[in-house]
């Protein structure tokens, strides 16, 4: 072991103490082989209707994305109220995309969530030419009244 892998693995493994000439195969495979083990996300916005069903994931505010800007807010309200019931949208423009807009939504029940995925996970808007697949995520803001406060200065307004 030279000198420059005996650094890099006081830097990456402090409490590791290595004998004077101890031969390792690499350093590379030593520190595959005993690297920490990650942290799954628990929070992550991905919608698993599996989840939902268990009553393992009680979340309530999703984010629809790839919607074409021309679509109306009324258009988008109906379509997702033909699966479950909502009583909170809100239309934002999607981040550094000119064309698309993003719609915030809160359904009254969770187990709602599972028909509106379920509906809309293959719905494709077409517009100049392109075709816009949906995206459901979860939004990092949960609840009504707190989607309310963020909605309350945009210039989409809510409803």
């Amino acid at each position: 072991m030279n000198i420059r892998d005996r650094i890099l693995l006081q830097l990456y493994f402090p409490h590791f103490k290595s004998p004077p000439n101890s031969r390792f195969e690499s350093l590379f495979v030593f520190l595959n082989k005993y690297e920490p083990a990650k942290k799954k996300n628990i929070t992550s916005n991905i919608v698993y209707p599996e989840r939902i069903q268990q009553g393992e994931d009680k979340r309530t505010s999703i984010i629809i994305k790839n919607i074409p800007k021309n679509v109306k807010k009324s258009k988008i309200r109906s379509l997702i109220e033909g699966y479950g019931n909502i009583n909170f949208l809100a239309i934002s423009k999607e981040k550094n995309v000119e064309n698309l807009i993003v719609a915030y939504c809160n359904v009254i029940n969770y187990k709602s969530i599972v028909p509106i995925y379920m509906g809309l996970r293959n719905h494709t808007f077409n517009y100049m030419g392109n075709s816009y697949k949906i995206e459901i995520y979860y939004s990092k803001v949960q609840g009504k009244n707190e989607l309310k406060n963020v909605f309350k200065n945009d210039y989409f307004g809510y409803k």
